[in-house]
């Protein structure tokens, strides 16, 4: 049996590439490189009033890909149809519309703050339990054992009356509360490069309903973000047991996103977490104890 090997490329071979690829160059135009200098000019532009869009194609594998990949594909199909000399403009229309609309998507939320102020009948900072204690009004100071305040008492006050209640009766249940009431809140932090602030708190309404509430609120804009609740403390990732309230209503003010009929939250810590759904990556959290 006789094996067959290619032969090395001659030093014609290679003449006849580069005199294709210089075929390809030669029918590039004016229009294309005026077009492609115009969108290297804007994109530079907005690099320099915003330096964070280049942090965006590194966030993680899944950036890479998209970003990378679909300059990939670009070029092979700009190539191609430089082959079969598809017309200029036709060239320029197939491959600037879709790179606007990609960039457009991507880059547009840098740019512009959604401003949201939902109304909520209760309010994190006013439930939000003090650290310090203070005295109940109307309590008396301590007194010696000789002041003659406390040695002497009214026999009068000591002999029970008609009107006295009996000492088995008990006490009235306790009134349902009248609003909202805050079982425990957090303070945003900025995860995966991203800076946030603001509180975030979940209520509980007299019905039995649950509302997760952000106050104070201004983080980063992005991209196709996302609201979950996931079970535990300083969540960077969509656990089991995570629960979507929708999407984010606005990057900054105070919003409210009510959890499903129905929900019950077993006491312990949660992460009211924003997540970047498009590429997979955590952008603000923030841990809240019930």
């Amino acid at each position: 049996m006789t094996k067959t090997s290619t032969p090395p490329p001659t030093r014609d071979d290679s003449a006849a590439a580069v005199t294709s690829v210089r075929q390809l160059i030669s029918r590039i135009t004016p229009l294309e490189i005026i077009v492609a200098a115009v969108i290297a000019v804007g994109m530079l532009v907005l690099v320099l009033i915003e330096p964070d869009i280049l942090e965006a194609p590194f966030e993680n594998a899944r950036t890479l890909l998209f970003t990378f990949g679909g300059t990939a594909l670009a070029a092979i199909a700009y190539i191609v149809m430089l082959r079969f000399r598809v017309p200029p403009v036709v060239r320029v229309v197939v491959l600037v519309v879709p790179f606007a609309i990609v960039n457009w998507w991507l880059i547009s939320p840098y740019f512009v703050d959604d401003v949201v102020d939902d109304d909520f009948s209760a309010s994190i900072s006013q439930q939000l339990p003090s650290d310090e204690t203070t005295p109940a009004s109307g309590a008396s100071a301590e007194t010696e054992p000789g002041d003659s305040t406390t040695e002497q008492t009214s026999p009068a006050a000591e002999t029970p009356t008609a009107n006295d209640s009996p000492a088995d009766e008990e006490p009235p249940p306790p009134a349902a509360p009248a609003g909202p009431v805050l079982l425990g809140a957090g303070q945003f932090v900025g995860l995966a490069g991203h800076d946030g602030t603001g509180d975030a708190g979940i209520f509980e309404n007299p019905d039995g309903s649950l509302v997760l509430r952000f106050e104070n609120f201004d983080i980063e804009n992005g991209p196709d973000l996302e609201v979950y609740l996931v079970p535990g403390a300083d969540q960077i990732s969509l656990a089991d047991g995570s629960i979507h309230l929708g999407a984010l209503k606005g990057n900054i003010g105070d919003q409210n996103y009510e959890l499903p009929a129905g929900t019950e939250l077993a006491p312990g810590a949660y992460t009211a977490l924003v997540w970047c759904e498009a590429f997979s990556v955590e952008f603000v959290g923030a841990t809240i104890d019930i």
